[in-house]
């Protein structure tokens, strides 16, 4: 199935004052109608500004370069006065804290009904009974109620049930999702992944899950993208991965997830920091953390390599691998 999202060397860095952060270098990826794409990766790695750069929202003294296709036009670059026609009506966002994306000082219904009026020139009376629709599809009980309310007056779990609502109001054909399950309760985050799972059947949105979170991963995703210090290090199916990881990170990722069905005494970790972006090491900036290092970490910075069917990885290290050990 063709690409809905095709993402081309994404390139996004930060002026400062002296010098350029590069925060994402050179990410690649894509997602198809009704497919789900989970970008995994510890705080800092890039994730979420991968996805602000295609919406158009970084910060004053961001910059991005590369391609972000949505239906054959090109996102990145395009001024915000074009920009504003495709975000919230073909590409959504639902951003990390629901009670801060709200207006505090507007009704839930005033928020919902300016998108459609905004994007599909509604009425207020066809938009006021499409929101309530939605919110209704959301599994929000008292909907027509839940319309009227200030955010405040809202459940955390109901907010972020009203933020999926609102991003799914235009029927977008991209569907982002930045930490969708944070701060919520293990059975409301059941919910939100039971909800996210429905809603792409029936509405055959392409949905991409940025998380650190390997069980949202394991209950939601389709394929699965690794990204360390900007860039993706490992790529593939999620069943893949799990269960035959081939980047060092992964493996540490999924070794230092807590599972029910054993009795750890401690959890066990990945040694070390995330890098410092402005200070990388030389080579692969993975290699201060590495079980697996050689001396060509040192010296040179794996490419993103294709191996197998449909997957890719940043590794020299060629050998299945096991258990870590501590990095000495």
């Amino acid at each position: 199935m063709a690409a809905v999202l095709d993402v081309k060397d994404l390139t996004v860095s930060f002026a400062l004052h002296d010098h350029d952060l590069v925060a994402v270098d050179h990410l690649s990826f894509s997602v198809s109608p009704g497919e789900t794409l989970a970008v995994v990766g510890e705080s800092g790695s890039g994730k979420s500004q991968a996805f602000l750069s295609i919406m158009g929202l970084l910060a004053r003294n961001g910059r991005a370069s590369g391609h972000a296709i949505l239906d054959g036009v090109d996102l990145i670059g395009l001024p915000p006065s074009q920009l504003d026609a495709y975000r919230g009506r073909d590409i959504a966002m639902i951003f990390q804290d629901p009670m801060t994306s709200l207006n505090p000082y507007l009704r839930i219904g005033q928020q919902m009904s300016e998108v459609l009026v905004q994007h599909k020139q509604m009425s207020k009376k066809k938009a006021r009974a499409d929101a309530i629709r939605m919110l209704d599809a959301v599994k929000l009980a008292d909907a027509s109620g839940i319309f009227e309310r200030y955010p405040h007056e809202c459940s955390g779990g109901m907010r972020q049930r009203i933020m999926i609502a609102m991003a799914l109001l235009c029927r977008p054909k991209v569907l982002i999702a930045d930490e969708p399950t944070t701060a919520l309760d293990v059975t409301v985050q059941a919910q939100m992944l039971e909800l996210f799972s429905s809603l792409t059947d029936e509405f055959g949105t392409a949905l991409v899950i940025i998380t650190h979170d390997l069980g949202v991963v394991a209950g939601l995703a389709d394929r699965m993208m690794v990204v360390y210090a900007g860039r993706a290090v490992e790529t593939g199916t999620v069943e893949q991965l799990f269960y035959d990881p081939h980047h060092p990170y992964t493996l540490g990722l999924l070794n230092s997830t807590p599972h029910v069905e054993t009795r750890a005494r401690r959890l066990n970790t990945i040694s070390g920091s995330p890098p410092n972006l402005e200070h990388l090491p030389r080579g692969c900036p993975f290699n201060p953390r590495c079980a697996y290092r050689c001396d060509r970490c040192f010296a040179e910075r794996p490419a993103l390599t294709p191996f197998g069917e449909g997957r890719a990885k940043a590794c020299f290290y060629g050998a299945p691998l096991v258990q870590a050990e501590e990095v000495a």
